[in-house]
Protein backbone atom coordinates (compact mmCIF):
# COMPACT_ATOMS: atom_id res chain seq x y z
CA UNK A 1 0.00 0.00 0.00
CA UNK A 2 1.42 3.49 -0.65
CA UNK A 3 2.38 5.89 2.04
CA UNK A 4 -0.54 7.36 4.19
CA UNK A 5 0.40 11.03 4.67
CA UNK A 6 -0.62 11.77 1.15
CA UNK A 7 -4.21 10.24 1.81
CA UNK A 8 -5.56 13.13 4.30
CA UNK A 9 -9.06 11.63 4.18
CA UNK A 10 -8.12 8.32 5.05
CA UNK A 11 -6.23 9.08 8.17
CA UNK A 12 -9.63 11.06 9.63
CA UNK A 13 -11.72 8.18 8.94
CA UNK A 14 -8.85 5.56 10.65
CA UNK A 15 -9.11 8.49 13.58
CA UNK A 16 -12.47 8.49 14.20
CA UNK A 17 -12.51 5.19 13.81
CA UNK A 18 -10.13 4.57 16.94
CA UNK A 19 -11.78 7.51 18.61
CA UNK A 20 -15.24 5.91 18.57
CA UNK A 21 -13.56 2.82 19.91
CA UNK A 22 -11.68 4.76 22.65
CA UNK A 23 -14.73 6.30 24.27
CA UNK A 24 -15.95 4.72 27.60
CA UNK A 25 -18.66 6.71 29.25
CA UNK A 26 -19.54 9.48 25.95
CA UNK A 27 -20.22 6.26 24.25
CA UNK A 28 -22.41 4.47 27.08
CA UNK A 29 -24.14 7.06 28.68
CA UNK A 30 -25.19 9.85 26.05
CA UNK A 31 -27.29 10.64 23.76
CA UNK A 32 -26.57 12.51 20.97
CA UNK A 33 -27.15 16.37 20.65
CA UNK A 34 -25.05 17.30 17.85
CA UNK A 35 -27.49 17.82 15.50
CA UNK A 36 -29.18 20.43 17.34
CA UNK A 37 -26.06 22.48 16.66
CA UNK A 38 -26.17 21.44 13.33
CA UNK A 39 -29.09 23.71 12.06
CA UNK A 40 -26.61 26.54 10.34
CA UNK A 41 -22.72 26.05 8.04
CA UNK A 42 -20.26 25.33 9.76
CA UNK A 43 -18.60 27.57 12.19
CA UNK A 44 -18.54 26.40 15.66
CA UNK A 45 -16.40 27.17 18.59
CA UNK A 46 -16.13 27.08 22.05
CA UNK A 47 -18.87 28.97 23.54
CA UNK A 48 -21.73 28.05 21.14
CA UNK A 49 -24.92 27.10 23.04
CA UNK A 50 -28.64 25.44 22.70
CA UNK A 51 -30.91 25.38 25.15
CA UNK A 52 -32.23 21.70 25.83
CA UNK A 53 -35.48 21.13 27.76
CA UNK A 54 -36.32 17.56 29.67
CA UNK A 55 -39.20 16.20 29.79
CA UNK A 56 -42.09 18.30 32.76
CA UNK A 57 -44.01 16.35 35.55
CA UNK A 58 -47.45 16.56 35.66
CA UNK A 59 -50.04 15.97 38.94
CA UNK A 60 -52.87 13.46 38.84
CA UNK A 61 -56.07 15.21 39.99
CA UNK A 62 -59.38 13.17 40.07
CA UNK A 63 -62.54 14.88 38.59
CA UNK A 64 -65.42 16.05 40.33
CA UNK A 65 -67.13 19.24 39.18
CA UNK A 66 -64.27 21.00 37.09
CA UNK A 67 -60.67 20.31 35.87
CA UNK A 68 -57.19 21.30 37.52
CA UNK A 69 -55.48 23.32 34.85
CA UNK A 70 -51.75 22.78 35.34
CA UNK A 71 -48.96 24.58 33.38
CA UNK A 72 -46.21 22.93 31.42
CA UNK A 73 -42.92 23.29 34.25
CA UNK A 74 -39.67 21.50 32.10
CA UNK A 75 -36.34 21.55 33.74
CA UNK A 76 -34.65 24.16 31.31
CA UNK A 77 -30.39 23.81 30.95
CA UNK A 78 -28.03 25.66 28.90
CA UNK A 79 -25.48 23.19 26.44
CA UNK A 80 -22.34 24.56 25.91
CA UNK A 81 -19.43 24.02 23.65
CA UNK A 82 -16.92 24.37 26.44
CA UNK A 83 -13.57 22.41 24.94
CA UNK A 84 -11.60 22.17 21.58
CA UNK A 85 -9.11 19.60 22.51
CA UNK A 86 -6.05 18.99 19.68
CA UNK A 87 -3.28 16.82 19.54
CA UNK A 88 -0.61 17.89 17.04
CA UNK A 89 2.64 15.27 16.04
CA UNK A 90 5.37 16.52 14.44
CA UNK A 91 6.03 14.20 11.29
CA UNK A 92 9.18 13.37 9.80
CA UNK A 93 10.06 11.40 6.46
CA UNK A 94 10.60 8.20 8.53
CA UNK A 95 6.70 8.49 9.85
CA UNK A 96 5.81 10.05 5.64
CA UNK A 97 6.96 6.92 4.20
CA UNK A 98 4.63 4.27 6.25
CA UNK A 99 1.90 2.35 4.57
CA UNK A 100 -1.73 3.19 6.65
CA UNK A 101 -1.39 0.33 9.02
CA UNK A 102 1.74 1.07 10.27
CA UNK A 103 1.34 4.81 10.15
CA UNK A 104 -1.84 4.28 11.97
CA UNK A 105 -0.10 2.34 15.08
CA UNK A 106 2.67 5.02 15.42
CA UNK A 107 0.61 8.11 15.17
CA UNK A 108 -3.01 8.13 14.52
CA UNK A 109 -4.37 5.21 16.79
CA UNK A 110 -2.37 6.61 19.96
CA UNK A 111 -3.61 10.25 18.63
CA UNK A 112 -7.28 9.31 18.87
CA UNK A 113 -7.22 7.09 21.91
CA UNK A 114 -5.73 10.13 23.92
CA UNK A 115 -8.64 12.35 22.94
CA UNK A 116 -11.18 10.01 23.77
CA UNK A 117 -9.75 9.67 27.03
CA UNK A 118 -9.30 13.41 27.40
CA UNK A 119 -13.46 13.24 26.33
CA UNK A 120 -14.21 10.96 28.46
CA UNK A 121 -12.83 12.62 31.40
CA UNK A 122 -14.55 15.74 30.40
CA UNK A 123 -18.22 14.29 30.09
CA UNK A 124 -17.43 12.19 33.63
CA UNK A 125 -18.02 15.35 35.46
CA UNK A 126 -21.25 15.82 34.07
CA UNK A 127 -22.13 12.82 36.17
CA UNK A 128 -21.49 14.71 39.44
CA UNK A 129 -24.71 16.78 38.22
CA UNK A 130 -26.77 14.24 39.76
CA UNK A 131 -29.94 14.33 41.28
CA UNK A 132 -29.90 10.82 43.04
CA UNK A 133 -27.11 9.26 45.51
CA UNK A 134 -26.39 6.10 47.55
CA UNK A 135 -24.10 6.30 49.72
CA UNK A 136 -23.17 3.32 51.39
CA UNK A 137 -20.12 2.49 54.00
CA UNK A 138 -19.92 -0.82 52.26
CA UNK A 139 -20.44 -0.12 48.76
CA UNK A 140 -21.42 -3.52 46.79
CA UNK A 141 -19.78 -5.56 49.15
CA UNK A 142 -23.19 -7.61 49.41
CA UNK A 143 -25.36 -8.59 46.81
CA UNK A 144 -28.34 -7.21 49.44
CA UNK A 145 -26.23 -3.56 48.76
CA UNK A 146 -26.23 -3.47 45.16
CA UNK A 147 -30.07 -4.36 45.92
CA UNK A 148 -30.35 -1.00 47.78
CA UNK A 149 -28.61 0.83 45.33
CA UNK A 150 -30.54 -0.47 42.77
CA UNK A 151 -33.63 0.30 44.64
CA UNK A 152 -32.61 3.84 45.01
CA UNK A 153 -32.16 4.03 41.54
CA UNK A 154 -35.60 2.73 40.50
CA UNK A 155 -37.07 6.07 41.96
CA UNK A 156 -34.95 8.11 39.46
CA UNK A 157 -36.94 6.94 36.72
CA UNK A 158 -34.83 5.08 34.71
CA UNK A 159 -35.51 3.12 31.45
CA UNK A 160 -35.16 -0.28 32.74
CA UNK A 161 -34.23 -1.66 29.05
CA UNK A 162 -30.69 0.90 28.82
CA UNK A 163 -30.28 0.69 32.49
CA UNK A 164 -25.97 1.06 33.37
CA UNK A 165 -24.06 1.20 36.19
CA UNK A 166 -20.46 2.69 35.41
CA UNK A 167 -17.71 2.07 38.21
CA UNK A 168 -14.26 3.53 38.76
CA UNK A 169 -11.40 0.79 39.22
CA UNK A 170 -11.81 0.16 42.84
CA UNK A 171 -15.51 -0.56 42.61
CA UNK A 172 -14.87 -2.65 39.73
CA UNK A 173 -11.79 -4.56 41.53
CA UNK A 174 -14.37 -4.99 44.46
CA UNK A 175 -17.18 -6.62 42.30
CA UNK A 176 -14.52 -9.28 40.16
CA UNK A 177 -13.70 -10.24 43.62
CA UNK A 178 -17.40 -10.99 45.22
CA UNK A 179 -18.03 -14.27 45.55
CA UNK A 180 -21.85 -13.27 44.47
CA UNK A 181 -20.94 -11.28 41.67
CA UNK A 182 -18.07 -13.29 39.67
CA UNK A 183 -18.99 -16.66 40.81
CA UNK A 184 -20.57 -19.22 37.76
CA UNK A 185 -22.88 -20.99 40.20
CA UNK A 186 -24.77 -17.65 41.45
CA UNK A 187 -25.00 -16.09 37.92
CA UNK A 188 -25.31 -18.37 35.29
CA UNK A 189 -22.83 -18.40 32.28
CA UNK A 190 -22.80 -14.33 32.92
CA UNK A 191 -21.29 -14.96 35.68
CA UNK A 192 -18.66 -17.63 34.08
CA UNK A 193 -17.77 -14.78 31.99
CA UNK A 194 -16.99 -11.91 34.70
CA UNK A 195 -14.65 -14.60 36.24
CA UNK A 196 -12.92 -16.17 32.81
CA UNK A 197 -12.36 -12.75 31.44
CA UNK A 198 -13.21 -10.23 33.68
CA UNK A 199 -15.96 -8.48 32.04
CA UNK A 200 -18.86 -8.04 34.23
CA UNK A 201 -21.53 -8.06 31.95
CA UNK A 202 -25.64 -7.80 33.13
CA UNK A 203 -26.42 -8.19 36.65
CA UNK A 204 -29.29 -6.84 38.67
CA UNK A 205 -31.10 -5.30 35.42
CA UNK A 206 -27.97 -3.96 34.95
CA UNK A 207 -25.51 -3.30 32.39
CA UNK A 208 -21.73 -2.73 34.30
CA UNK A 209 -19.38 -0.61 32.43
CA UNK A 210 -15.50 0.52 33.66
CA UNK A 211 -13.99 2.80 33.46
CA UNK A 212 -10.46 4.82 34.70
CA UNK A 213 -12.15 8.23 33.73
CA UNK A 214 -14.69 8.51 36.62
CA UNK A 215 -14.70 11.92 37.73
CA UNK A 216 -13.42 12.58 41.26
CA UNK A 217 -15.97 13.85 43.99
CA UNK A 218 -16.52 15.01 47.96
CA UNK A 219 -18.58 16.26 49.35
CA UNK A 220 -18.87 17.20 53.42
CA UNK A 221 -22.91 16.96 54.09
CA UNK A 222 -24.80 19.73 56.33
CA UNK A 223 -27.15 18.59 58.95
CA UNK A 224 -30.15 21.05 58.31
CA UNK A 225 -33.84 19.92 59.01
CA UNK A 226 -37.32 22.12 58.54
CA UNK A 227 -40.51 21.41 56.95
CA UNK A 228 -42.15 22.23 53.54
CA UNK A 229 -44.49 24.75 53.64
CA UNK A 230 -47.01 24.86 50.86
CA UNK A 231 -50.26 26.23 52.93
CA UNK A 232 -50.48 29.50 50.32
CA UNK A 233 -51.25 27.09 47.38
CA UNK A 234 -48.67 29.72 45.29
CA UNK A 235 -45.47 28.00 46.83
CA UNK A 236 -43.21 24.80 46.43
CA UNK A 237 -45.41 23.32 43.90
CA UNK A 238 -44.60 21.78 40.78
CA UNK A 239 -42.43 23.15 38.45
CA UNK A 240 -41.03 25.68 40.99
CA UNK A 241 -36.97 25.42 41.38
CA UNK A 242 -37.83 27.52 45.02
CA UNK A 243 -38.80 25.59 48.30
CA UNK A 244 -40.36 27.18 50.60
CA UNK A 245 -40.43 26.12 53.86
CA UNK A 246 -40.25 26.59 58.12
CA UNK A 247 -37.31 28.26 59.55
CA UNK A 248 -34.25 26.29 58.85
CA UNK A 249 -32.44 24.74 61.72
CA UNK A 250 -28.78 24.34 61.04
CA UNK A 251 -29.03 25.17 57.59
CA UNK A 252 -28.12 23.74 54.50
CA UNK A 253 -25.12 23.51 51.75
CA UNK A 254 -25.23 23.99 47.81
CA UNK A 255 -24.44 20.31 46.53
CA UNK A 256 -26.66 18.64 49.97
CA UNK A 257 -29.62 16.24 48.19
CA UNK A 258 -32.36 16.72 50.64
CA UNK A 259 -34.85 13.85 51.19
CA UNK A 260 -38.98 14.83 51.61
CA UNK A 261 -41.21 12.71 53.48
CA UNK A 262 -43.71 10.93 51.46
CA UNK A 263 -41.53 11.90 47.98
CA UNK A 264 -39.67 9.77 46.19
CA UNK A 265 -37.06 11.54 45.04
CA UNK A 266 -33.84 13.93 46.45
CA UNK A 267 -33.76 17.71 45.40
CA UNK A 268 -30.70 18.92 45.07
CA UNK A 269 -29.57 22.19 46.71
CA UNK A 270 -27.92 25.08 44.45
CA UNK A 271 -27.65 28.01 47.29
CA UNK A 272 -29.38 29.35 50.04
CA UNK A 273 -30.80 27.51 53.35
CA UNK A 274 -28.68 29.03 55.68
CA UNK A 275 -30.21 28.71 59.35
CA UNK A 276 -33.65 29.94 59.30
CA UNK A 277 -34.33 31.04 56.06
CA UNK A 278 -37.13 30.02 54.89
CA UNK A 279 -36.86 29.04 51.26
CA UNK A 280 -33.84 26.88 49.51
CA UNK A 281 -33.16 27.32 45.32
CA UNK A 282 -33.07 23.93 44.03
CA UNK A 283 -31.01 22.79 40.96
CA UNK A 284 -33.56 21.56 39.36
CA UNK A 285 -37.89 22.06 39.65
CA UNK A 286 -39.62 19.99 42.27
CA UNK A 287 -41.33 17.26 39.81
CA UNK A 288 -43.87 15.65 42.75
CA UNK A 289 -46.70 17.26 44.68
CA UNK A 290 -45.62 17.91 48.26
CA UNK A 291 -47.27 17.56 51.57
CA UNK A 292 -47.13 20.62 53.68
CA UNK A 293 -45.58 20.24 57.15
CA UNK A 294 -43.11 17.27 55.47
CA UNK A 295 -40.15 17.17 57.23
CA UNK A 296 -36.82 18.00 55.06
CA UNK A 297 -33.55 16.47 55.62
CA UNK A 298 -30.25 16.00 54.11
CA UNK A 299 -29.09 12.82 52.95
CA UNK A 300 -26.39 11.24 54.76
CA UNK A 301 -26.78 14.21 56.99
CA UNK A 302 -23.54 15.51 58.48
CA UNK A 303 -21.24 12.71 56.97
CA UNK A 304 -17.89 13.16 54.77
CA UNK A 305 -18.81 11.93 51.11
CA UNK A 306 -14.63 10.89 50.45
CA UNK A 307 -15.41 9.67 46.92
CA UNK A 308 -18.24 8.81 43.87
CA UNK A 309 -17.06 5.43 43.01
CA UNK A 310 -19.65 4.87 40.09
CA UNK A 311 -23.32 6.27 39.07
CA UNK A 312 -26.15 4.29 37.83
CA UNK A 313 -28.40 5.33 34.96
CA UNK A 314 -30.07 5.31 31.50
CA UNK A 315 -28.87 6.15 28.32
CA UNK A 316 -31.11 9.33 28.42
CA UNK A 317 -29.26 11.15 31.22
CA UNK A 318 -26.29 12.56 29.66
CA UNK A 319 -26.02 14.57 26.69
CA UNK A 320 -23.04 14.97 24.03
CA UNK A 321 -22.20 17.58 21.08
CA UNK A 322 -19.32 17.21 18.73
CA UNK A 323 -20.32 19.88 15.65
CA UNK A 324 -17.99 19.68 13.07
CA UNK A 325 -14.94 21.89 12.54
CA UNK A 326 -14.41 23.99 9.91
CA UNK A 327 -11.70 23.21 7.01
CA UNK A 328 -8.69 25.42 6.77
CA UNK A 329 -8.63 27.36 3.52
CA UNK A 330 -4.79 26.93 3.15
CA UNK A 331 -3.54 22.95 4.34
CA UNK A 332 -4.72 19.61 3.49
CA UNK A 333 -7.27 18.74 5.83
CA UNK A 334 -10.63 16.36 6.47
CA UNK A 335 -13.53 16.33 8.20
CA UNK A 336 -15.50 13.23 9.71
CA UNK A 337 -18.14 12.59 11.49
CA UNK A 338 -20.57 9.77 12.49
CA UNK A 339 -23.06 8.63 15.12
CA UNK A 340 -22.44 12.31 16.34
CA UNK A 341 -18.65 12.06 16.90
CA UNK A 342 -16.92 14.38 14.49
CA UNK A 343 -13.12 14.86 14.34
CA UNK A 344 -10.89 17.24 12.03
CA UNK A 345 -7.33 16.45 10.41
CA UNK A 346 -5.05 19.30 9.12
CA UNK A 347 -1.93 18.60 7.81
CA UNK A 348 0.59 21.52 7.71
CA UNK A 349 4.00 22.72 7.32
CA UNK A 350 5.49 25.34 9.48
CA UNK A 351 7.94 28.28 7.76
CA UNK A 352 9.70 28.95 10.96
CA UNK A 353 10.93 25.76 12.24
CA UNK A 354 10.70 23.62 8.65
CA UNK A 355 8.50 20.74 10.30
CA UNK A 356 5.75 19.01 8.97
CA UNK A 357 2.88 19.11 11.66
CA UNK A 358 -0.56 16.13 11.58
CA UNK A 359 -2.89 18.22 14.39
CA UNK A 360 -6.12 16.10 15.10
CA UNK A 361 -8.93 18.22 16.78
CA UNK A 362 -12.63 18.46 17.75
CA UNK A 363 -14.98 20.09 19.90
CA UNK A 364 -17.15 18.91 22.82
CA UNK A 365 -19.90 19.92 25.05
CA UNK A 366 -21.84 17.66 27.08
CA UNK A 367 -24.38 18.10 30.18
CA UNK A 368 -26.51 15.80 32.32
CA UNK A 369 -29.45 16.31 29.97
CA UNK A 370 -31.73 15.25 32.84
CA UNK A 371 -30.21 14.67 36.33
CA UNK A 372 -33.43 12.66 37.91
CA UNK A 373 -31.68 9.70 35.75
CA UNK A 374 -28.52 9.76 37.74
CA UNK A 375 -27.50 8.16 41.03
CA UNK A 376 -24.48 8.49 42.28
CA UNK A 377 -22.48 5.33 43.80
CA UNK A 378 -20.48 7.40 46.96
CA UNK A 379 -18.49 5.94 49.58
CA UNK A 380 -18.73 7.28 53.13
Amino acid sequence: MANAWAEVSMIAAEALMHLEDGLVIARSVARDKTSDFMIRPNGYAVGDTISIKTRPEFVVSTFTSSIAVQDVRESKRSMQIENHYDVSVQITAKEKALDLESFSEQVIKPAAYALAAQCDIYVGTKILQARGEYASTTLFTTAADMALARKTANLQQLDPTSRICLVDPTLEAALLGATYFSTWTNRGESGRTVFDQAMMGYAMGMNFVASVNFPTYTHTRSSGTTTVNTTSGTTSLVGMTTLTVAAIAGGFLAGDRILIAGAKRPLKVSSGGAALATTIVLVDPIDEPLVHGAAVTVSSAGASITAARGAIFDSSAMAVAMPMLDPPSDKPSAIVSNNGYSIRVVQGYDMTTKKDTLSMDLLIGAVAYDARRITLLTAK
